[in-house]
C-alpha cells in the first residue's frame, strides 16, 4: 500500500540535516533582534520624551515572552523548515497561514536589503568619529563616502554576499554565528562598563571643550524646548513607547524556521526563542539606562529630537555626521580610541552576523512552501554537499540585491515600514494558535506536546491576551509618523502584499487540482523530516 506522505509531499525526506547547536540559535536570535536597534533606541527617544523606559520594556516583555512561548510550541510541535508556518498551516487554515507568512517573508526580505544597505553607515560612524576626534580630514572624507549612495550600495552588496556565503556552508556557518555572538556579548559588557563610568557632568564638560561652545550641553536642550519638545510623565511616556519597544523585540520567531535542523530541539528552541527574548529584555534595559545615566535623559532625548527634525543647533551641526552614535560621546569623555573601537564592534557586529541566519530563514520558508506545493518544487531541492536548498538561497540573494538597489535608488520604498506587518502577522499567529485546540482538535491532540492547565489549553490562555496586546500596539502604531505614516504608499503596499499572497495560494490550488493533487490532504500531515 503506498505511503500517504509520499503521495502528497514531493518526497519522503527533506534532505536537510540537524546541525544547528542550541547556542548558535541563541546568538542568532540576539543578532537578529538587536542588530541595528541600539541606534534606533537613541534616535527614537523623542517619541516618548520623559518615558520610564525600563517600565515600557517590562510591559512589552510580558506579552513578548507569551508570543515567544507560542513560537516555541510551534517549533517543537512541527520541527521542520519553516516550522512556525508549518504549524499555523496545520493548526488553522493553510490560506491564512500562507498569506500571513508571505507578508512576513516580504517584510524580512525587505529588511535583508535594508540592513545590508545601511551596513555602510556603521563605517561612516567609525571613520567620521575618528576623523573628528583627530581632526583628520582624510578620515572624515572616508566616513562621508560611506554615507553616499554609491558607498552604501557597494557595502550593502558585500555584506549581502558575505552573509549568503556564510549561510551556505552549513555547520561552519553556524560556528561563525556562535563565535561572533560571543565576541558581541564580550564587547557589549565592555561597553556597558564604560558607560557606567561616565556621568552627565563629565560629558557636559567634554562636549563644551570639544566643540568650543560654552554650555554646549544646555544649548542642545534649550534648542529643542524652544522648538516644541515637551516631556511627559514617566508612566504616560512608558505607554507611548510601547509600539517602538515592541518593534525592538521582533524577529525572535526566526529560529522556528530552522527548527528542522536543530540539535536537541526542545532545549535548542527554548534557548533560541524564549530564553533569548528574556536576555534581550535585560540587554535593552541596561543599554538604555546606562546611556541615559552617562549622557543625561534630557540631553539624549533632545539630541534625538534635533536629529529627527533637522533643527538648527550649533552643537549638533558640528557633530551631525555622528548622528545618535553614542560611543562617540564616550570617546569625547575618556579619549580612549581602543575602547571606542570595541564599543563600535558591540554596535556593528550583531547587525553584521545576523545576515546569515536571516538568509537561512528566508530560504527555509521558501523550502516549506515548495514542500506544501504552493511554490515550485525546485525550491525544495537540497544541495548534497552543503545540505542547503540552493535555488531558494540564490533567489533570496537576488531579492536581497533588489532590496539594496530599491532602498538606494527608489526613495519611496524607504517609507513603506514593515512594523505593521509584524504586528498583524504575529497577532494572527497568536489568535490562530489560541483557537487551534478548538478548531483543529485532532492536530492539537496529536502534535502539540504542551496541552492544558486546569483543563484549559495553555496556548489559549496565552494566545488570546497576546492577541489583545497586539491589537493595542497596532492601534498605537497606526498613524505614527515613524512606524506607520498613513499615506498612499504604505496603504497601497499593504494591499499589494496581502493580495499577492492570496493570488499565489489560489493559483497553486488550481494548478495542483488540475494535476490531481488534493492540497487539503497535504495540510492534514506534517512534512517528512
Amino acid at each position: 500500500m503506498p505511503d500517504k506522505n509520499q503521495s502528497v509531499f514531493i518526497r519522503q525526506s527533506s534532505g536537510l540535516v540537524r546541525e544547528v547547536s542550541p547556542w548558535a540559535s541563541f546568538f542568532a536570535t540576539f543578532g537578529l533582534v538587536t542588530g541595528g536597534i541600539p541606534i534606533l533606541i537613541v534616535s527614537w527617544l523623542y517619541l516618548a520624551p520623559g518615558a520610564n523606559w525600563t517600565l515600557s520594556y517590562l510591559i512589552s516583555l510580558l506579552p513578548t515572552l507569551g508570543m515567544a512561548f507560542l513560537f516555541y510550541v510551534a517549533s517543537i510541535s512541527t520541527p521542520r523548515s519553516g516550522g512556525d508556518y508549518v504549524f499555523q498551516a496545520r493548526s488553522s487554515h493553510p490560506l491564512v497561514a500562507f498569506v500571513n507568512y508571505w507578508a512576513l517573508w516580504i517584510a524580512f526580505a525587505l529588511s535583508l536589503g535594508l540592513y545590508s544597505y545601511l551596513g555602510a553607515q556603521w563605517f561612516a560612524y567609525l571613520f567620521s568619529g575618528l576623523g573628528l576626534f583627530y581632526n583628520d580630514q582624510a578620515l572624515i572624507n572616508l566616513g562621508s563616502f560611506f554615507t553616499t549612495t554609491l558607498g552604501s550600495v557597494i557595502v550593502g552588496i558585500i555584506i549581502l554576499i558575505m552573509g549568503a556565503i556564510v549561510a551556505s556552508i552549513g555547520k561552519y556557518g553556524w560556528s561563525f554565528v556562535f563565535v561572533t555572538g560571543i565576541i558581541s556579548i564580550l564587547s557589549t559588557i565592555v561597553t556597558f562598563v564604560a558607560l557606567a563610568l561616565i556621568s552627565p557632568s563629565q560629558f557636559s564638560s567634554a562636549l563644551s571643550s570639544f566643540t568650543g561652545v560654552n554650555n554646549a550641553y544646555d544649548e542642545v536642550i534649550s534648542t529643542t524646548t524652544s522648538n516644541g519638545l515637551s516631556f511627559v510623565s514617566p508612566f504616560y511616556g512608558a505607554l507611548l513607547a510601547i509600539p517602538v519597544v515592541w518593534y525592538y523585540y521582533v524577529w525572535y520567531n526566526l529560529p522556528a524556521s530552522w527548527s528542522g535542523e536543530m540539535k536537541k530541539i526542545k532545549y535548542n528552541s527554548l534557548l533560541g526563542i524564549v530564553v533569548a527574548v528574556l536576555f534581550i529584555g535585560v540587554y535593552y534595559i541596561l543599554f538604555t539606562s546606562l546611556n541615559l545615566h552617562a549622557f543625561g535623559e534630557r540631553f539624549l532625548t533632545s539630541w534625538s529630537y534635533i536629529s529627527a527634525n533637522s533643527l538648527n543647533s550649533t552643537v549638533y551641526n558640528d557633530l551631525s555626521t555622528m548622528g545618535t552614535f553614542t560611543p562617540f560621546f564616550a570617546l569625547l569623555v575618556n579619549h580612549n580610541v581602543f575602547l571606542y573601537i570595541i564599543m563600535w564592534i558591540a554596535f556593528w557586529l550583531p547587525n553584521f552576523y545576523s545576515n546569515p541566519p536571516l538568509v537561512v530563514s528566508l530560504t527555509r520558508y521558501l523550502f516549506a512552501w515548495a514542500f506544501d506545493r504552493i511554490m515550485p518544487e525546485k525550491l525544495a531541492d537540497v544541495n548534497e554537499r552543503f545540505h542547503i536548498p540552493l535555488i531558494s538561497t540564490i533567489i533570496t540573494v537576488i531579492v536581497g540585491l533588489i532590496g539594496v538597489l530599491l532602498y538606494a535608488y527608489v526613495s519611496s520604498i524607504s517609507i513603506v515600514d514593515v512594523t505593521v506587518i509584524f504586528e498583524i502577522s504575529y497577532g494572527i499567529f497568536a489568535l490562530t494558535t489560541a483557537l487551534s485546540p478548538f478548531i483543529k482538535r485532532n492536530f492539537f491532540n496529536r502534535a502539540v506536546p504542551i496541552k492544558n492547565i486546569g483543563g484549559i489549553p495553555i496556548v489559549s490562555l496565552i494566545g488570546f491576551p497576546v492577541f489583545g496586546f497586539l491589537l493595542y500596539a497596532l492601534y498605537q502604531t497606526w498613524g505614527n509618523p515613524v512606524l506607520l505614516p498613513i499615506n498612499f504608499p504604505t496603504i497601497f503596499s499593504l494591499v499589494i502584499i496581502y493580495a499577492s499572497g492570496i493570488m499565489i495560494y489560489v493559483a497553486s490550488y488550481i494548478i495542483n487540482k488540475e494535476r490531481g493533487i488534493q492540497m487539503n490532504l497535504i495540510f492534514e500531515e506534517i512534512p517528512p523530516e
